[in-house]
């Protein structure tokens, strides 16, 4: 099959593809990146400036430059551009789905099936038709309970025991609103941070992913079910409101602990120096 990949330039989307990528030698791959989620962060709590900074910057600008100067070897995980190497995939980025130009892109990789993770741009009724075999969504929340951005914060703040991801088809262009494929839960840790958590969904992600592809390889109808419209609610950012609320209940978005487990998998551990 020839897969291609929509996700974001943040850590979430690359860790996902240092799970998913060596699980598919025996397709073809694609992988366009968007370079935000949502509105201009200038319009957002500036809280999630903090968690952007951690997720986009931190390892987008610091960590995957460094590891690839001072720690080679292909036992690590890597940024965008080393995964693009390693595995022989192209990788562009796209700044919008609308124009020609951009479509024609997508066109031509000849796409069998498109794999949306965090990718910051609508995909629209132009874009839809154009995979032959359609376009898998992973959500980093239960849907329909919690469509829109940051589900696992709601998850938190509303004092739910366990967060999920779901596996949905993209068959129109209402967001997070697709037949669901497959979803996949776990405990929620009351003594670990937001970004702990969302990172923590992506293995299982991950399994839903290839669990599908695997399906459509074989032949076999990868059929979802229709999701009930009146069911859940959308979520935008939090506001100054929400995150007060959120930090008042003890939790944190995000700690040096944290931060540094999700460093381990790409070589870098606390105290240790990395070699040329």
């Amino acid at each position: 099959m020839r897969i291609v990949f929509l996700v974001n330039r943040d850590i979430e989307s690359n860790f996902i593809l240092n799970l998913l990528l060596p699980e598919l030698h025996r397709h073809t791959v694609g992988i366009f990146l968007s370079e935000r989620v949502g509105a201009s962060s200038g319009v957002r709590a500036r809280m999630l400036g903090q968690l952007a900074f951690v997720e986009q910057d931190l390892f987008g600008e610091l960590v995957f430059p460094l590891i690839e100067l001072t720690s080679p070897g292909c036992e690590r995980y890597a940024g965008f551009g080393e995964l693009s190497r390693r595995f022989g995939i192209p990788l562009q980025v796209l700044s919008t789905v609308k124009d020609p130009a951009a479509l024609q892109q997508l066109h031509d990789m000849r796409a069998d099936l498109f794999v949306s993770i965090r990718f910051g741009l609508i995909l629209d009724a132009n874009v839809l038709g154009i995979p032959r075999c359609g376009i898998l969504n992973l959500h980093s929340g239960l849907l329909p309970q919690y469509r829109g951005v940051l589900a696992t914060f709601r998850a938190l703040l509303n004092g739910d025991d366990e967060i999920g991801c779901t596996l949905h088809w993209i068959d129109s262009p209402g967001i997070d609103r697709g037949a669901v494929i497959d979803k996949a839960r776990r405990p929620v840790v009351k003594d670990r941070s937001l970004f702990w958590h969302i990172l923590s969904l992506y293995p299982l992600g991950a399994d839903l992913i290839l669990s599908a592809i695997r399906r459509l390889e074989d032949g076999t109808p990868v059929v979802g079910e229709p999701q009930d419209a009146t069911a859940g609610a959308y979520y935008s950012f939090p506001s100054d409101d929400d995150l007060m609320r959120f930090t008042a209940q003890g939790w944190r978005l995000f700690d040096r602990g944290d931060i540094w487990e999700v460093l381990e998998p790409y070589g870098c551990k606390p105290g240790a120096t990395l070699k040329r």
